[in-house]
């Protein structure tokens, strides 16, 4: 009886650590990207270059949140794919303030990535290696706002621009059974995805609007207008994820 019972326990212990066979699933994943951003920090570093010593600085965008969902499915007994949506967001401003005037600087950029992997993930017993790879395609939304205050009069102009890029992503980490069908993941993600060909309006301080795209050029980045001939900008979000995640199989 007693090894009954110890057999009992062994089992109900290894089925517990082992994780679900290959089937449907959810992951849900957060942390942190690490993106070049080139074009805008290249001018914010520029910009702070020139800048008087006791005057805030420009921020650089480097390290952004960013979260994503994905639908799992089986392939092969190791491998399934997924497809799912992700976030990523961040923003650099300025302002500064003198004697009746004042000036000020606002970028934000979101991406809403739509990312289509495959996993390879050998099951073991109690911590799972997995690596996967992929392709994603960037929803991109850019805001601009550039406004000087001086004697009363407010000048500049705020802008949004958009344009769908597309990415490679690839990454692997290790998923650690907690329950039969529910395992927490850790692990690292690179990123390829360097989107241009942005355009969008701007409007100034009397409301007029016109037609805009992405510029980058010797002492600016940020919108310009249409047939300006100013060489075209891009945002890069190629980087590095350190992500943590729980998956739920089904």
């Amino acid at each position: 009886m007693r090894r009954l019972v110890a057999l009992f326990v062994l089992f109900a212990v290894t089925a517990a650590a082992s994780p679900a066979e290959a089937g449907f699933g959810i992951k849900v994943r957060g942390g942190y990207s690490y993106i070049s951003y080139g074009g805008w920090n290249a001018w914010a570093d520029d910009f702070n270059g020139k800048i008087p010593s006791g005057i805030p600085t420009m921020d650089n965008i480097n390290w952004l949140p960013e979260i994503s969902a994905e639908f799992s499915f089986p392939i092969l007994p190791t491998f399934s794919g997924a497809v799912g949506i992700g976030y990523v967001s961040g923003k650099s401003d300025f302002s500064y303030d003198a004697v009746g005037e004042s000036l000020s600087f606002l970028h934000k950029v979101n991406a809403m990535p739509l990312v289509f992997n495959v996993y390879w993930e050998p099951p073991l017993i109690s911590v799972n290696p997995f690596l996967y790879g992929g392709v994603g395609f960037y929803r991109t939304s850019l805001e601009f706002d550039y406004w000087l205050t001086s004697g009363g009069d407010r000048i500049g102009y705020s802008a949004e621009l958009d344009k769908w890029g597309f990415g490679l992503q690839a990454g692997g980490g290790v998923s650690i059974p907690v329950a039969p069908a529910m395992s927490i993941d850790v692990g690292l993600q690179g990123r390829w995805a360097d989107v241009s060909g942005f355009d969008g309006t701007a409007t100034n301080q009397d409301d007029e609007t016109v037609d805009v795209y992405l510029a980058d050029y010797e002492g600016y980045f940020g919108p310009e207008e249409k047939d300006a001939g100013e060489p075209e900008g891009s945002v890069d979000l190629s980087g590095v994820m350190i992500f943590i995640g729980v998956s739920f199989g089904f």
